[in-house]
């Protein structure tokens, strides 16, 4: 069966992908393409969307409403910057997005129709980082909820009549993600590690370490917001998934300090996150750090050791994780530089693995 209705289009591409993707090995390229496709899918269901089919880093959507379509273009602009905070505007991957309107033909899980055609025209003049919308779409959305701009009046291959086209003005300013479990990870002794051993064996640790730092979050659905060789920040939106996270990568970590000799330090906050362009900052974040520094401090020859807040330690209080957090012993964190964090936030042991040999304290 098919029938012709009007569709609210939008079409998103990755700018310039090729030469960058070309770079990147094939566990790197498939993490970024799941995560690329599972954040524009949690966007576009918030706002009512559907994807009508992939094209490689490419996605054809369709949205009940202009409106919707805008609100969630600016949000995948936002969301794409958020996962590479920390990297240049050079290093980075940047989007187009184009939305139109018109009768589209609905013919089983495809579309098809003059509208399609119009949109993947105004791609080719659509730069990176901008929302290009066609003169249809620019007439039904509401002007003072969002500002636009006109661009200019183009002559489109295939396209009968010179096409008006409008761009979204779009502010750069803050955006604050809030009530985040905010993780950060420190290899222990990795300095002395590179310092001793050959960039071949340095590149190999690295690799292994990204791979399953990647392959966690993929999981448990959590996001690497930047990551500094041996260092890595993470968010979870949830506290089961966060310390499920954390358990498994604890537990696979084992593996390597067989393979490398290093242990891990983390630690566990929850708080808020600010990202502006690829800047990533917080008090929260810096409060995170700094319970990584403790956990290095209390456990210097621990495999892999988990430090937390008093936040997350009340929320677990009543739920089968409990019986996995122990108190730290006063004399371990009431030295200077950590006086002031455990007396402001706390700070627990989160336990992985037997519960009667890994926890210090009373």
């Amino acid at each position: 069966m098919t029938r012709l209705r009007t569709t609210v289009i939008v079409k998103t591409d990755l700018v310039e992908s090729t030469p960058r993707i070309a770079g990147l090995s094939e566990s790197e390229l498939i993490t970024l393409l799941s995560q690329q496709k599972r954040f524009i899918s949690e966007v576009i269901a918030r706002n009512d969307g559907r994807i009508i089919r992939g094209e490689g880093d490419a996605f054809w959507i369709s949205f009940p409403s202009v409106t919707a379509a805008v609100l969630a273009a600016i949000d995948i602009h936002q969301n794409l910057r958020a996962m590479q905070a920390g990297k240049g505007d050079k290093n980075r991957l940047a989007m187009r997005i184009v939305i139109t309107v018109g009768d589209v033909l609905h013919e089983a899980e495809d579309m098809h129709g003059q509208a399609m055609s119009l949109t993947a025209r105004i791609e080719k003049i659509t730069p990176a980082d901008e929302i290009y919308l066609s003169h249809a779409a620019w007439l039904i959305l509401p002007k003072a909820e969002v500002p636009t701009a006109f661009v200019n009046e183009f002559a489109l291959k295939g396209i009968r009549e010179p096409e008006r086209i409008y761009r979204v003005e779009q502010k750069r300013r803050t955006r604050s993600i809030a009530d985040q479990y905010i993780v950060f990870t420190d290899v222990r002794r990795y300095t002395s590690y590179s310092k001793s051993k050959t960039v071949e064996e340095i590149e190999g640790f690295l690799l292994d370490h990204d791979d399953l730092v990647n392959e966690i979050c993929e999981e448990h659905g959590g996001m690497v917001r930047n990551n500094q060789g041996d260092r890595y920040f993470l968010t979870f939106q949830e506290l089961h998934q966060t310390l499920a996270a954390l358990e498994k990568l604890c537990q696979r970590w084992k593996d390597m300090v067989h393979r490398y000799g290093l242990g891990l330090s983390v630690g566990l906050h929850k708080g808020d996150v600010h990202i502006l362009r690829s800047y990533v900052f917080g008090n929260d974040i810096h409060t995170t750090v700094h319970l990584t520094d403790l956990c290095r401090w209390v456990f210097p020859d621990h495999e892999c050791s988990v430090i937390v807040s008093q936040r997350i330690r009340g929320e677990v209080h009543g739920t089968t994780w409990e019986p996995r957090f122990r108190e730290l012993p006063p004399d371990q964190i009431m030295r200077d530089p950590y006086r002031t964090l455990a007396q402001e936030y706390g700070a627990c042991q989160f336990i992985v693995g037997d519960l009667s040999s890994n926890a210090v304290g009373p």
